[in-house]
């Protein structure tokens, strides 16, 4: 017989396949595919390449995930 009282919750898992999506996966996507979309566009984005001006952006945009992220996992938690 289990130690545990009769109204205990099974623990569940905070990491979902949404919160490795929006944590690993956006991320990922963001700063490799923006990075080969830009590489080869002309111009200059305050006196950047597009290609660095994109990664500086990726600067606040990961973050951001990462946030969404955790949220997502502490909404998930007991």
């Amino acid at each position: 017989m289990p130690d545990t009282p009769d109204n205990a919750h099974e623990p569940r898992s905070a990491t979902t396949p949404l919160t490795l999506v929006v944590g690993l996966g956006l991320p990922y996507a963001l700063v490799i595919g923006g990075f080969l979309l830009f590489e080869h566009v002309d111009g200059v984005v305050f006196g950047f390449p597009p290609a660095v001006a994109w990664l500086f952006a990726c600067m606040v945009l990961v973050p951001c995930c990462m946030a969404v992220a955790w949220w997502l996992g502490r909404a998930r938690a007991p």
